[in-house]
């Protein structure tokens, strides 16, 4: 069973936690929150274990009566692999943390193609991808665009 952490429940994140969970050989590890919101909140109720994004502020979720099970740090060591769902720059300044943990990163197309060591399109390029330690999902118009141009 593949262990997938979700860093970023928003937009994104919601959805590939979902998608993951209908998966039969991956589980949720859990999902990473910045703050306790109402995202917060519906992660717990989906069951997914929740962890705090900024360890700074696990005491806010805890002040807002959500429980959370560590900090992000704890998820990604627990994750065989770490899909970072969290906002465009974000996800630059959270490769540090998946490299000291030895965990192979998903990012979002709203990064930087020279954060990763290859930008995936299953029409172009999935072998490239398959051995990756970092990888972006390139956005929605350049799929599009790749769709089109095969």
């Amino acid at each position: 069973m593949i262990e997938v952490a979700v860093n970023g429940y928003g937009t994104i994140g919601k959805r590939v936690a979902d998608a993951v969970a209908q998966q039969p050989d991956m589980t949720v590890t859990g999902v990473a929150k910045t703050r306790p919101n109402y995202e917060a909140r519906a992660a717990v109720e989906s069951g997914y274990d929740l962890y705090a994004a900024v360890p700074d502020r696990a005491d806010q979720f805890q002040q807002a009566g959500i429980e959370i099970a560590g900090a992000v740090e704890d998820l990604v060591a627990e994750s065989d692999i770490v899909v970072d769902a969290t906002p465009s720059g974000i996800g630059a300044e959270n490769k540090s943390l998946y490299e000291d943990h030895d965990t192979p990163a998903l990012f979002q197309g709203g990064e930087s193609d020279d954060l990763v060591d290859v930008s995936f399109n299953a029409r172009s390029n999935f072998e490239a991808a398959a051995d990756a330690d970092s990888v972006r999902v390139v956005s929605c118009t350049t799929t599009g665009l790749s769709r089109l141009i095969a």
